[in-house]
């Protein structure tokens, strides 16, 4: 199969084995051609393979149950990053233990940056060491908290998770609640449901910093006869306190989008600065 977009100047040529598995990309780019090729089995391979920055490819290992429990990256042959993985007895992801090494430049290409590299099972060259762990709640098996360490000491970030229950005491995820210890940056985000049929009604995002808002945005689901009808998306980008945020024409820090839906297709976009309507997008269908 091949795929052109003209906009773009890309072309990529999709090539498959014979059991219908992908088996390589061939992405025609303004830098040259750009490999990528794959292999499949206990010890699935990926090999991107650029005209200017080289070779790198990613080893996946599984085990019994066919659950990848590492991963090595190499460039150019040398091994510059692992990442481990480890799960709880109901084979949901525990903990992931990852040392980055790739930094985006500014003409947005990504390059190769070593933050160590090893030497046999020697770490060199200022390790940076990041841990993931995940923690679930032992009745509910839900994940509750989700801690992002440098060093095994210092935590970098936090994500919690509240639930509530809703219709038939089915848990619903209530709040969650991001937090990150080098910027003091939060997001927090509200759900909502249905009665009856725990379909969403709404959720809200706040994005905060020092405990100033910088940010607030929300989806509101509208039913009729339980099936979808309109999803109402607000946004605001302001300094101030939610109080204080005004939803009036001359307040371009305000945006609204309307979606209306019938029989659960989406058939009108209606886009808003402030309360001035700015773009309506009608959609038609036809029978194939």
């Amino acid at each position: 199969m091949r795929v052109e977009e003209p906009l773009k100047d890309l072309k990529t040529d999709y090539i498959y084995d014979m059991q219908a598995r992908l088996k390589r990309l061939d992405i025609y780019t303004t830098e040259g051609i750009v490999k990528v090729n794959y292999t499949h089995g206990s010890e699935p391979t990926t090999t991107i393979t650029h005209p200017l920055w080289g070779e790198q490819k990613r080893v996946s290992y599984k085990d019994e149950r066919g659950k990848i429990t590492e991963e090595k990256i190499y460039h150019n042959k040398e091994l510059v990053r692992r990442v481990l993985y480890s799960y709880t007895a109901f084979d949901s992801l525990f903990g992931k233990e990852i040392i980055n090494f790739y930094e985006p430049t500014k003409d947005g290409k990504i390059t190769p940056t070593l933050d160590f590299i090893f030497s046999g099972n020697k770490k060199i060259e200022n390790p940076i060491h990041k841990k993931y762990i995940t923690y679930f709640d032992k009745n509910t098996r839900q994940r509750t908290k989700e801690v992002v360490f440098i060093d095994d000491t210092k935590p970098l970030e936090d994500k919690i998770y509240t639930y509530t229950k809703g219709e038939n005491n089915k848990i619903l995820l209530q709040k969650t609640h991001y937090t990150n210890y080098e910027t003091n940056a939060q997001t927090i985000i509200f759900y909502s449901y249905q009665s009856k049929t725990n379909m969403p009604t709404f959720v809200r995002t706040e994005i905060r910093k020092n405990e100033n808002l910088l940010s607030y945005s929300s989806l509101e689901y509208i039913y009729q006869n339980e099936s979808l009808w309109q999803i109402i998306n607000q946004s605001f980008e302001s300094p101030f306190s939610k109080s204080e945020i005004k939803t009036t024409s001359s307040n371009n820090s305000f945006t609204k989008k309307v979606s209306i839906f019938k029989d659960a297709k989406l058939i009108r976009e209606r886009h808003y600065e402030g309360e001035i309507l700015s773009k309506t997008i009608d959609y038609q269908y036809i029978k194939v």
